[in-house]
């Protein structure tokens, strides 16, 4: 089924985007067109509908067709019951969207420019196979269109693409207006940059940082699966983020921090990660996900596999590129492990089960999430980084797995890959031993001693002692100089003496807390002491006695002890 897309943005400033979708019924006497509650890489329900203005459907001659909103999210569009005085083989379904909401997962219009993301603003049509031809017009206060789709305008001022179906179609971010762009060559392909917003001074040089990432990721497989890729760089105040896409990829992040060395660091580390998810995910994926389900929650439980693996080789990505030292880099894995250790709903989730849990957990944070479950991204990471060390202890890599995932991935690319496919992989790299210990790690909640693996490999975990002091065991957020609790942590002191997500701190013994006292109160209270609090629950003053308790060991670096084999572990 044929079906050409006109998206017009011509009035930035009121946030719309109107689309027309002209097809050809052929014998279909009903056909339901549906615009996605989700998009790939973002497992919440985002419910894109909601944005839907106005629709209609017309008749070539602009007679208007009877249709009825079936669902959420789905329009039916009945030509048999549609009284119309000529012929309906061709039609049309014209509709108008909000977009005002900048994330790499929605659309974001306004007269600086426009950010479309396909699963937010395009329609489909429910069981069909389309063959999408796309136009854009827009404002004349812009000049430029950059996008992953196939270009087939035969004008300079035309902006006409294609698609192989419609997952091409919406698997490929349009950014419009008069934004910066450059570009460079790998292996024969081009790969453009383009950058909206605002970056402060900084001595990096972006395009040379990308491309060496580029280099040194694609170096990992033996072939590079596109004919150009596109990044697609937000810079905004407090922005982080990523979403990848099949040739492309849309970032985000705060141009203020480029100067800063860590914050670029980790900002090589998200456009590697981002990147590498054009093997790992948009073709290397779970079988669960693809074809895709538009409509309903695509449930799987190897995220493990497309953020865990991807989370362990983006600063492993960034260290290998020479774009950061050895040091710098266990400076990452130290944060990742104290993140870890810090997160009591580890206890409670597995990989597997936190994996099956995204729809509802990892994208709606609240105050419990830390205390009831685990990221993927982070753990997932960290199970892979033991995944390698067993690897070098058999004379391996992780870079075995690359290729057999790889490998397997061209063998049949219509078909994802399954738990356990995975498993005999890593069982063929290195052993029965590993590969029971790996699937372990993925479906139990077993410790994992980390300190022993990085020790073998030339390294010593070190940590400080914070048991003099005491561990409030909350998270705070602030109104003005008001304290806030907003998070509380499982065994800790505000759990256990009865301190809620809510509360206000007023006063520790009858003086009263503001924001500029919190960080300063492990210097004034004694651990294992009796203090009165006073807080603010729900509008009513209450007081209670509470015991703070010792704060326990947090790991503050990770030291080299023997760098040569330090290098060989993560270098080769």
């Amino acid at each position: 089924m044929q079906c050409k897309y006109l998206v017009e943005v011509m009035e930035p400033q009121t946030h719309i985007v109107k689309v027309k979708i002209e097809a050809s019924r052929a014998d279909n006497d009903s056909l339901v067109f549906f615009l996605p509650s989700w998009s790939p890489g973002s497992y919440l329900m985002r419910e894109y509908s909601r944005n839907i203005r106005t629709l209609k459907a017309l008749s070539a001659n602009g007679e208007y067709l009877n249709y009825e909103q079936t669902s959420k999210n789905e329009w039916l569009i009945d030509f048999k019951n549609s009284d119309l005085k000529s012929d309906c083989t061709n039609f049309s379904v014209e509709y108008e969207v909000f977009c005002h909401e900048l994330t790499v997962r929605t659309s974001h219009v306004d007269e600086s420019h426009a950010f479309l993301h396909g699963p937010s603003y395009l329609m489909g049509v429910k069981d069909k196979d389309i063959a999408p031809v796309i136009e854009f017009k827009f404002s004349g206060l812009w000049s430029k269109l950059h996008t992953g789709l196939t270009d087939i305008s035969t004008k300079r001022e035309q902006f006409i693409y294609s698609a192989e179906n419609y997952d091409v179609l919406i698997d490929a971010p349009v950014e419009i207006g008069c934004h910066d762009s450059d570009g460079f060559m790998v292996a024969g392909k081009e790969h453009h940059l383009i950058w909206y917003g605002e970056e402060y001074p900084h001595n990096n040089n972006l395009k040379a940082d990308i491309k060496k990432i580029v280099e040194t990721v694609s170096e990992h497989f033996s072939s590079i699966p596109y004919e150009q890729y596109t990044f697609m760089t937000h810079l905004k105040k407090d922005l982080y983020g990523g979403l990848e896409h099949l040739n492309s990829t849309a970032l985000q992040f705060d141009g203020r921090k480029f100067a800063v060395r860590a914050d670029y660091v980790n900002w090589l580390a998200l456009v590697a990660h981002e990147y590498f998810h054009t093997w790992n995910v948009k073709r290397i994926r779970p079988i669960e996900l693809g074809p895709f389900d538009y409509l309903s929650e695509n449930y799987t439980k190897m995220h493990w596999l497309t953020e865990g693996l991807t989370s362990f080789m983006d600063e492993l990505f960034v260290v290998r590129s020479g774009l950061c030292s050895i040091e710098e880099y266990l400076g990452m894995q130290a944060k990742n492990l104290a993140a870890y250790f810090s997160i009591p709903g580890k206890k409670f989730h597995s990989l597997e089960a936190s994996s099956f849990n995204a729809w509802i957990k990892l994208y709606r944070p609240d105050e419990n999430s830390k205390n009831s479950s685990i990221s993927y991204y982070l753990k997932g990471g960290l199970v892979f980084s033991t995944l390698h060390f067993e690897f070098k202890k058999v004379g391996k890599n992780i870079n075995d797995l690359l290729t057999a995932l790889w490998d397997r991935y061209l063998l049949n690319p219509s078909v994802g890959v399954t738990t356990n496919e995975v498993l005999a992989m890593i069982e063929t790299i290195g052993s029965k031993g590993i590969r029971d210990q790996f699937e372990l790690r993925i479906n139990t909640t077993e410790d994992i001693d980390f300190e022993s693996y990085y020790k073998e490999n030339g390294m010593e975990l070190e940590w400080s002692d914070e048991s003099t002091q005491i561990d409030l065991g909350c998270e705070f957020s602030y109104e003005g100089d008001r304290a806030i609790i907003s998070k509380v942590t499982l065994d800790g002191s505000a759990y256990t003496s009865g301190l809620n997500a809510g509360d206000e701190i007023i006063a520790i013994n009858n003086v009263r807390v503001l924001k500029v006292d919190i960080e300063q109160l492990p210097n004034f209270l004694l651990p294992d002491k009796n203090y009165n609090l006073t807080i603010s629950r729900l509008g009513k003053l209450i007081r209670f006695e509470m015991i703070f308790s010792r704060g326990s060991r947090k790991l503050k670096g990770i030291k080299v002890i023997d760098s040569a084999k330090v290098k060989e572990t993560f270098l080769s």
